[in-house]
């Protein structure tokens, strides 16, 4: 009996050492750093990856020893990730190691993202903690780490032909434009013994997007990132042009990437502009001999799309020549869907003429006095009577002679008009109003979105959503993209149940 109570107490004793957490201290963080497997890179990359999930787990309120945590971490991350990485680029070109490809893929996304999500974490606490005086020093390494390691996540994210989400633009925008607004942008940071900047970093991301990498394969966009890493003079975004001619520019309001500029100043409340021209002719100066077989002229095209402001397509569209219904405004799209649901087609509907239609959206032919903004929601129907609706979102629009031409990314297949109103026990006295669901369909968003009016929006409160004879209980998640004083959330699905039951 003796002994067995012994074991229990031994079982305890090793039940509370495992619940302990690793990062109570940078004493304890470097004993976790020291104990992770290191018989094989994958098994130790994974501990790591999982570490960093915890660590970034909870509420825990930033300072200056949690700081000293995520260097330690990073330090002895850095060197792994990057073995990993080189994995992963002698896989990925071989169709029979696809599987592997794909796991170290994963492996590598997770660790930018948890590690990019840790310093934009540890960023906002170093403006809004109780220790944002003792890390105020510190914003200009902090904000540049973040940056580094969200364009690393984004370019990963391409190497799967994944755009950059609204989201994620949102995010490098405001910590960009959070690094000029308090005069650090541009100062010097050394990182993987690299002198680097907030500046620096945000243009990479930016101009990495405008070479369109998901018409490239991974060993290509690599090669473009490391053309543009090793270029010392990189163009930084400037607010104006006193001298000098911009070719591109980025309105860090919207949460998209950057577009050549033509004749036509372009309109925006946060622009910022850059001239390209250094870096291509840099590109064009650069001797085909001195890349490999496979990335010969690389540089040259590259070059060639920025000083045209082409992009490649990376998707593949459909010509389409024909007419479509259009609900443009989310007071129009209410009423279709709503005049769908009872047969009366809505009045305030336009027709447009279809260009071309791809997986992730379509191309509109409009007349050339149309204004058309970038992030207006349209609801698109062949016939108007039945609901076969689809959401977007305008993306960008061109003059095209006496046309404009006009593309929206698509948000949903299947939108549909519900009725939303807060938990009973929530803390907020307003009546019921109508949204738009956007429910889940594999190979668009991934997850479920809401539509719904700006003045409802209330992060991670519940609400009631009533979707015909169906009563689901939500909790708000971040808000993905606003749209006229509407916002376009992610919700978490908390219960179902029918309308008769709960009645």
């Amino acid at each position: 009996m003796t002994s067995l109570f012994e074991k229990l107490g031994t079982l305890m004793s090793r039940r509370k050492d495992g619940d302990r957490s690793p990062f109570e201290s940078v004493v304890a963080v470097q004993k976790w750093l020291a104990a992770l497997p290191v018989e094989f890179d994958y098994e130790t990359h994974h501990a790591l990856v999982e570490g960093l999930e915890r660590f970034n787990g909870g509420d825990v309120a930033a300072n200056p020893e949690r700081l000293k945590m995520l260097m330690a971490i990073e330090e002895a991350g850095l060197p792994l990730q990057f073995r990993i990485v080189e994995h992963y680029m002698r896989v990925s070109s071989q169709a029979s190691l696809h599987l592997a490809s794909q796991a170290l893929w994963r492996e590598s996304l997770a660790f930018w993202s948890l590690l990019a999500a840790s310093w934009a974490n540890m960023l906002k606490h170093a403006y809004k903690g109780p220790a944002r005086l003792e890390l105020k020093p510190m914003r200009a390494e902090i904000a540049t780490r973040a940056l580094r390691y969200a364009g690393l996540a984004m370019r990963w994210e391409c190497h799967h032909s994944k755009h950059p989400s609204a989201v994620v633009w949102n995010r490098v925008h405001k910590i960009y434009h959070l690094a000029e607004r308090h005069g650090y942008a541009e100062d010097t940071v050394m990182l993987n013994a690299r002198p680097t900047s907030c500046a620096r970093e945000f243009s990479l991301a930016v101009l990495l997007g405008l070479t369109n990498p998901n018409g490239y394969t991974i060993q290509e966009i690599e090669a473009i990132a490391q053309m543009f890493e090793s270029f010392a003079d990189l163009p930084l975004p400037q607010s104006s042009f006193e001298s000098g001619h911009p070719t591109h520019a980025i309105d860090l309001s919207v949460h998209e990437g950057a577009f050549a500029l033509d004749d036509k100043p372009p309109a925006g409340t946060q622009l910022r502009y850059f001239d390209l021209t250094p870096l291509v002719e840099h590109l064009q100066s650069i001797d085909p001999q001195s890349h490999a077989e496979d990335e010969d002229g690389l540089p040259r095209q590259i070059a060639d799309l920025m000083s045209r402001g082409v992009l490649r397509r990376s998707r593949q569209r459909i010509p389409r020549f024909g007419r479509v219904w259009v609900a443009s405004g989310i007071g129009n799209i209410l009423a279709s869907l709503l005049g769908s649901e009872v047969g009366r087609p809505h009045h305030g509907l336009e027709h447009w003429t279809l260009r071309d239609e791809s997986n992730e959206g379509m191309g509109f032919s409009l007349e050339e006095s149309t204004v058309m903004p970038h992030g207006r929601l349209v609801a698109v129907s062949s016939d108007p009577s039945v609901s076969d609706w689809q959401l977007l979102a305008i993306r960008w629009n061109q003059n095209a002679g006496s046309q404009l031409l006009v593309g929206a990314q698509r948000l949903s297949r299947h939108p549909r008009r519900v009725e939303i109103s807060f938990a009973p026990e929530a803390d907020a006295a307003r009546t019921p109003t109508h949204a738009v669901l956007l429910p889940t369909v594999d190979g668009e968003l991934g997850e479920s979105n809401l539509l719904m009016p700006q003045t409802h929006y209330r992060a991670g409160a519940q609400m009631i959503l009533r979707d015909g004879d169906d009563i689901y209980r939500l909790r708000l998640g971040e808000v993905h993209e606003s749209h006229e004083r509407w916002v376009r959330v992610g919700v978490d699905v908390l219960s179902r149940e029918q309308f008769a039951a709960a009645a």
